[in-house]
């Protein structure tokens, strides 16, 4: 709770006093805020945080106008850097809820960011997450900037409120475990829709209108990129979880504006898309166990559209790069490194929330292979390289699988076998896909397929995710 002290409260008295009088034709603003400012910087830290808290919503929206006023000779407000000075000397010590008022009453794009910068740099990981939280109501009104330029209607499509909370999320130090946990707290705090609000302000898009049908698109993704390499020195799976469906719902996003027909010149989004989806790699690489399993329980419709998106992407440009990936992923989630065997991992029962047991690690595998082969199946290749992506998938997953040997993940499937099964398909792309899924269930060391309890949990969520 705010500190509020004789000073404090006569800092907030003056402030609202100087904020009604401005003046004879507004002359007197501008000292008027430089003793405003004055006055905060004099107050020790502790004692300054009961000045906002102090101040009306009211208050604070005069203080906003006096501070964005235009004129001369003591009439206009506050410069760029005299902003930057305020908002840090307030940032420093007052509350995230108090900040997040502070920006609603500075509401503009620009003034906005301004103060997410010093949210960022200066404020407490306390009122960070508590300003992350005030501020996440409104980045559902899609408060989009407009400018024109030279007969082109440029469209900021970046909600500026998502924008400041992405800014203030990135600015927590993932290196350390204080900022590490208040990371978890804040992104776990956020509704998925607002998160994936936040997420694709960090794509930055703009697009650029002649006409209703000519147009381009840029993007500058850094902010996106960095929230991701965030994530993935996180230790909890369900951040992890919530940042890779994000990554994918813009990367969809992104693709469909790729793939539709403009007029003037196609968007570069090529190299965008790729490297968001290399950190989602980097990021899966991390727990796919774990994400998978985030990805699985948060899916009401059971459709895996994240995944679908991700291994298309994947597999899109490179396909023996991309397929080693996903067989790679494909053994962590056929328990490679647990130290069990394929079949004691895929049948091992867990309980849920009402203490009954069911096969976790069996529906997630069906999860993943469902969405795998709903994956390749779309990406309509011909039966010669749809069968080489299967046994690209296929052999690296039983190289990963070999390495861990010494630990005791010992599968009986072989390259052999997957080039036989393939052979067998005799060039019919569905039934090379079809036999993927059957193929990533366990085998015994003697090369015979699990059959056991666990295997209508697998079979169950993998035939629903490859049907949708």
């Amino acid at each position: 709770m705010a500190t509020l002290t004789r000073a404090s409260f006569q800092t907030a008295c003056n402030i609202q006093s100087r904020s009604l009088d401005d003046g004879i034709l507004g002359v007197s603003r501008n000292g008027n805020l430089h003793k405003t400012l004055d006055e905060l910087r004099q107050l020790p830290s502790g004692e300054r945080e009961g000045v906002l808290t102090s101040l009306s919503d009211t208050a604070l929206n005069e203080l906003a106008s006096d501070v964005n006023a235009a004129g001369i000779l003591g009439a206009g407000g506050l410069s760029h850097d005299e902003k930057r000075t305020l908002f840090d000397t307030l940032a420093e010590s007052s509350t995230g809820k108090d900040l997040a008022r502070l920006a609603s009453a500075f509401d503009s794009r620009d003034n906005t960011q301004l103060l997410a910068e010093s949210v960022a740099n200066k404020g407490s990981l306390q009122s960070r997450k508590a300003y992350i939280e005030a501020m996440s109501p409104r980045t559902a009104d899609n408060d989009f900037g407009r400018p024109f330029a030279l007969g082109v209607a440029i469209t900021e499509k970046v909600d500026k409120d998502a924008k400041a909370i992405l800014t203030v999320l990135n600015s927590f130090d993932t290196g350390t475990s204080e900022g590490r946990a208040s990371f978890d707290q804040a992104i776990n705090n956020l509704p998925q829709s607002v998160l994936n609000n936040v997420a694709k302000a960090g794509i930055n898009e703009t697009i650029y209108s002649i006409d209703s049908r000519n147009h381009g698109v840029s993007y500058q993704p850094e902010a996106i990129n960095k929230l991701l390499e965030r994530a993935a020195k996180s230790e909890d799976a369900a951040v992890k979880g919530k940042l890779f469906s994000s990554a994918a719902n813009i990367v969809s996003g992104m693709r469909a504006i790729q793939n539709a027909p403009l007029a003037v010149s196609a968007p570069v989004a090529n190299p965008h898309i790729q490297g968001i989806t290399e950190r989602m790699t980097a990021l899966m690489n991390t727990d796919a166990r774990g994400i998978v399993n985030q990805l699985n329980n948060s899916d009401k419709a059971g459709t895996a559209i994240e995944l679908n998106i991700y291994v298309r992407e994947i597999l899109r440009d490179n396909y023996k790069d991309g397929a080693k990936i996903i067989g790679e992923q494909l053994a962590q989630l056929q328990g490679v490194g647990t130290g069990q065997s394929p079949a004691d991992f895929f049948e091992q029962p867990v309980p849920n929330r009402n203490g009954k047991l069911y096969y976790q690690n069996a529906q997630n595998l069906g999860y993943y292979v469902g969405a795998m082969c709903a994956s390749i199946d779309r990406l309509n290749a011909d039966s010669t390289k749809t069968g080489s992506i299967v046994k690209s998938i296929l052999s690296a997953s039983i190289s990963v699988a070999s390495l861990g040997r010494a630990s005791g993940t010992v599968s009986g499937l072989t390259s052999l076998m997957v080039d036989e099964i393939v052979k067998q398909a005799n060039g019919n792309r569905t039934k090379i896909v079809n036999e993927l899924r059957g193929l990533a269930m366990p085998v015994y060391a003697d090369g015979e397929r699990y059959r056991g309890p666990a295997e209508d949990a697998f079979n169950a969520k993998a035939g629903h995710v490859r049907q949708q």
